[in-house]
This record gives structure tokens, C-alpha cells and sequence, in this order.
């Protein structure tokens, strides 16, 4: 089959997941739903996905790149997302972290099946980013999130949805290791994403 073909099959497939994880999470509560990484991930990879089944087929380069890049953020995003849940969350969790995180509609689709879908579609069978700064991308995404995170919470705008944002809980120098370990996690996702999707193009002959 047309990598093509299952590239689109498999953005779909991400779309509709995302759609329906994001539709249940709002029901059950939408106060806080911008301030979990894990739902803005989610949403921009299904506007990534969207964007990759409107536009595929234009043979507009500008246009092309545009969505490569954005399905490059939907992808990283979605990894970062899938890592730190599957790497330390669930770790340190324990069972209570796994009913709460697995055991969902919305919980098992956001944090496994549509980074699986989105992650795969991507790296191996779409065309990705080239240029090495495209890692700046996701970097910068998350990075602006951290901060205003942190800022919010620091004013107690708004509760932290992570332990590691809870500014009044921890010592300056453990928050500054959780923001540098974070930040070094999303870049070598996005450099990881990268070079397998060139590896994969070059090995098609791509």
C-alpha cells in the first residue's frame, strides 16, 4: 500500500481519537483543561492531523512545509506527552497513577493511542522537517508552556497540574532541574523524531 495512503488512513484515525478524548475529557470537566501539556498536546496534534488531511495533496511548497511542521509539533508533542507518563508518572505512581491515567476513555486515547497513531504516521511514513532547527519547534512550544505555568502558579492564578510546577512545594534549585530535565526530554524527542523519519525517508529512497 501507498505510504501515502496510510499516512492519511493514520491521521484520521488520530484525528477521530483525539476528537472524541478531548470531547469526553471537556464533559467531565473543563475548568482545567488548558493547563494540562497532555490536552494541549492532543489538541495541537489534531489540528496537526486536520491540517494533514486538508493540505496533503497541495502541491504548494510553502504549503507543504507548513504542514510538515505542524505535524512535527503534533508528533513531538504527543511523544513528550507519552514519555513522561509512561517514564515517570506511572513509575512513581504506581497503580493509583495507572487507574487514573490508563483506565479512561479520555486517559488511555491521549495518552497512548494517539501518541502511537500520530508518532508512527509521522516518522515513517510522512515526509518530515530537514533542517536541524526544526527542534526549536516543540522546544519552544513547551518552553512557553513551562513558563507560564510556573507563572501562573507562582501568582496563584491557577493550581499546578504537574507536582513539578508546584512553585511553593519545592526548593528553587529542584524546580530548575525539572525545568532543564524537561526541556533536555522534548529536545531529545525532537531530535529522536527527526532523524528516525529522515532515516526511514532515506531508506525508501525518499
Amino acid at each position: 500500500m501507498n505510504r501515502k495512503y496510510i499516512a492519511f488512513a493514520l491521521n484520521c484515525a488520530a484525528l477521530v481519537c483525539g476528537i472524541v478524548g478531548i470531547v469526553v475529557r471537556l464533559v467531565r470537566n473543563v475548568d482545567d483543561f488548558f493547563l494540562y501539556y497532555t490536552q494541549l498536546s492532543n489538541v495541537a496534534a489534531v489540528i496537526s492531523s486536520a491540517i494533514y488531511i486538508i493540505f496533503s495533496r497541495s502541491g504548494n511548497e510553502k504549503t507543504q512545509k507548513f504542514v510538515r511542521c505542524m505535524r512535527y509539533l503534533g508528533a513531538c508533542g504527543l511523544g513528550m506527552t507519552f514519555a513522561v507518563v509512561m517514564f515517570i508518572f506511572l513509575p512513581v505512581g504506581g497503580e493509583d497513577a495507572y487507574r487514573r491515567l490508563m483506565c479512561s476513555v479520555n486517559g488511555v486515547l491521549h495518552h497512548a493511542v494517539c501518541p502511537a497513531l500520530s508518532v508512527v504516521s509521522y516518522v515513517f511514513f510522512e515526509d518530515g522537517v530537514k533542517s536541524r532547527k526544526a527542534v526549536l519547534i516543540p522546544f519552544t512550544a513547551t518552553g512557553i508552556y513551562a513558563f507560564t505555568l510556573y507563572t501562573l502558579n507562582f501568582l496563584r492564578l491557577a493550581k499546578a497540574p504537574y507536582p513539578f510546577f508546584e512553585v511553593y512545594e519545592h526548593e528553587l534549585f529542584e524546580l530548575v532541574i525539572w525545568f532543564l530535565s524537561l526541556m533536555a526530554l522534548v529536545a531529545g524527542i525532537g531530535f529522536a523524531v527527526r532523524a528516525v523519519n529522515l532515516a526511514a525517508a532515506k531508506r525508501r529512497g525518499g
